[in-house]
């Protein structure tokens, strides 16, 4: 019997304010400390990708979005992240949302904040730069970290 490829799953939560979109600073993680990224986090297993993702915003946040607010917006098929390994991307735009972001997990995040989608920090994570373009550009899907 053939043993099936197994892929970890990211989920991550794209929060819009007009042009703007929060982003939260990495820290102490030991990986991309001081680079900012979507509000984010992994697929625990037993839960659905949107009620995931609505978990991870609520936890990195304090912004509550129910499941249903949130639509799939990009897939990101990955092979460059803090474990090495290949994985899969979910992004989520919040289309209804309530409350004021503020950090939670102070011990993995130092700084959250509004940036215009086409000024972002220099220090934005590479693969979600990438994958705010292609949202933008309504491309579903996109690979990064795949050599030709």
């Amino acid at each position: 019997m053939r043993t099936r490829f197994e892929l970890s799953v990211s989920v991550f939560v794209v929060v819009q304010r007009g042009r703007e979109v929060l982003l939260v600073r990495r820290r102490a993680t030991g990986w991309k400390d001081g680079w900012y990224s979507l509000p984010a986090g992994g697929l625990d297993g037993g839960e659905a990708l949107d009620a995931a993702a609505a978990r991870e915003l609520r936890e990195e946040t304090g912004l509550e979005a129910q499941p249903s607010d949130l639509r799939l917006v990009h897939l990101l098929h990955c092979r460059s992240g803090d474990t090495g390994g290949e994985w899969l991307g979910a992004f989520f735009h919040a289309e209804c949302w309530s409350g004021a972001p503020r950090i939670i997990e102070a011990e993995k995040h130092d700084a959250i904040g509004w940036f215009d989608r086409d000024a972002l920090p220099e220090s934005t994570i590479d693969y979600t730069r990438q994958a705010l373009v292609a949202i933008g550009q309504g491309r579903p899907a996109s690979t990064f970290g795949w050599r030709p």
